[in-house]
C-alpha cells in the first residue's frame, strides 16, 4: 500500500485516545502531541525536511468515547503511514504511539489479543473484530470512529471454527434437525469447556453451516447444535460429520467420521 498523507482528523483521533487511555493529561499536552504525530507523518511521506518547524494544529475534542479496538487501527494506519524515517525506532512518535498501544492492549480482554488462524496467517484476534474492520484506514472525521456509550471495553470476539461436511445415508432420521436442512456444520468448540484449538478457528457459522460443539462420551465423540438451549436431549440421527482437513485428525485423534446427534425426539 502506497503512503498518503493523513487528514488532520486522524491526529485528532490519536491525541484524543490520547486523553482518553491517560497517556496525555491535559488539552495543552494534547495539541503538542498532536504537533509532534504531525511533524513525523510529514517527514515520512517528506511534506516536511528532518529540521523543519512543526505544522500548525490545534487539537480537536471527539464528542464520544472510542471503542478500544478501533484506537488500535488509528495506531496501525498512523504506523505505517509515519515509519519511512530513519529514525523512526528512536523517535518520539513510534514512543508516543508504543506507549498508547501498551495502555489499550492492557484493556483488552486475553481473547481480543489471543493468536487466531486467518488464512495462512496467524494474527491477533482483534483485527478481525467490527469496531477494527469498520474503522476507516484513515479517517477523515472523528464521527467515523467507532464509539462505545458506556466507557467500558467489551469486545465481540468473532466466533470461528472448522467446517465439516454432513454425511447421510439409508437410515437417517432427523426429526426436523439441523442435518434435515444443511449439508454443512462449523465446529465451534470442543471438550466439555466448548474451546477450540486457534489453528482450527478459521470460518464463522452460517445458516447454511450452522455450528456444533464436538463433546467426548462413552469413549468417543459426538457432534451436537450448538445454539441449542441448555439441557435440550437430542439423539443419534442416523447422520455423521466429517472433513479431510489435516485439522480433523488434530481435534479428535483420528480420521473418521463422527455421529451427529441432532435428532430431538419431542420435536
Amino acid at each position: 500500500m502506497a503512503p498518503f498523507e493523513l487528514h488532520t482528523a486522524h491526529i485528532d483521533g490519536l491525541v484524543n485516545a490520547g486523553l482518553q487511555f491517560g497517556v496525555i493529561a491535559t488539552l495543552d499536552d494534547a495539541t503538542l502531541a498532536g504537533q509532534m504525530l504531525l511533524q513525523q507523518h510529514h517527514r515520512s511521506i517528506g511534506v516536511l525536511r528532518d529540521h523543519d518547524d512543526p505544522p500548525d494544529y490545534t487539537a480537536a475534542l471527539a464528542d464520544h468515547t472510542f471503542h478500544a479496538v478501533a484506537v488500535l487501527s488509528l495506531l496501525d494506519c498512523y504506523e505505517y503511514q509515519s515509519d519511512e524515517t530513519a529514525d523512526w525506532n528512536t523517535s518520539p512518535a513510534h514512543a508516543w504511539t508504543s506507549r498508547l498501544r501498551d495502555e489499550v492492549l492492557s484493556r483488552l480482554p486475553a481473547e481480543a489479543k489471543a493468536r487466531v488462524r486467518y488464512g495462512s496467517l496467524s494474527v491477533p484476534a482483534y483485527p478481525l473484530l467490527p469496531a477494527y474492520t469498520d474503522t476507516p484506514w484513515g479517517v477523515t472525521a472523528l464521527e467515523q470512529i467507532p464509539g462505545i456509550e458506556d466507557g467500558t471495553v467489551e469486545i465481540p470476539v468473532v466466533r470461528k471454527g472448522l467446517p465439516a461436511e454432513i454425511l447421510t445415508g439409508p437410515i437417517h432420521c432427523p426429526n426436523g434437525g439441523l442435518s434435515s436442512r444443511v449439508r454443512h456444520v462449523t465446529i465451534l468448540g470442543l471438550g466439555q469447556d466448548r474451546e477450540l484449538p486457534a489453528f482450527a478457528r478459521l470460518r464463522e457459522p452460517s445458516d447454511q453451516a450452522p455450528g456444533v460443539y464436538l463433546l467426548f462420551e462413552h469413549g468417543r465423540y459426538v457432534a451436537r447444535p450448538a445454539d441449542a438451549p441448555p439441557g435440550m436431549w437430542f439423539a443419534a440421527s442416523g447422520a455423521f460429520i466429517h472433513t479431510g482437513d489435516w485439522r480433523w485428525r488434530e481435534l479428535i485423534g483420528h480420521r473418521l467420521p463422527i455421529p451427529l446427534h441432532d435428532h430431538h425426539p419431542e420435536r
